[in-house]
């Protein structure tokens, strides 16, 4: 008598439901990321005395060396883009969110960084200032 061989199948992975694995892992590491607010721009900060560590603002403005003024990172081209873009994302934050981080390069001429703190202000922004701790004697 002959044996008839059976044909042995692989076990099947149901995939069903990987795309809903996959869609909760991305929603869980967009959860706990910290995204990319401010560009890599290289900064001279100008020193002051009497500094204080703030919670990370809403709203970060950098003016560089050259003075290319930036937005979350993004260039901008005038200070009226900046004072647009402020009413956006602060019209309806709470007082103590309004803050907007401003960061300036100690070379910049006033000519170029007081019309963009101004615009933060009409923007209904809280200019907070970046600077470095320094002693003075």
């Amino acid at each position: 008598m002959m044996k008839r061989m059976k044909k042995h199948e692989l076990p099947v992975v149901p995939t069903a439901n990987l795309v809903d694995i996959a869609i909760l892992l991305i929603i869980f590491y967009m959860a706990c990321s910290n995204f990319v607010s401010q560009s890599n721009v290289e900064l001279k900060p100008p020193k002051a005395r009497d500094l204080q560590k703030l919670q990370e603002p809403l709203v970060i403005v950098t003016i560089d060396k050259q003075g290319v003024i930036r937005m979350q990172g993004k260039e901008v081209p005038n200070a009226q883009a900046v004072e647009t873009s402020v009413t956006v994302l602060v019209k309806d934050k709470k007082d103590d969110q309004k803050n907007v981080m401003f960061k300036c390069d100690a070379g910049v001429n006033r000519e170029i960084f007081e019309p963009v703190m101004d615009a933060i202000v009409n923007g209904g922004g809280v200019v907070v200032a970046a600077g470095d701790n320094v002693k003075f004697p």
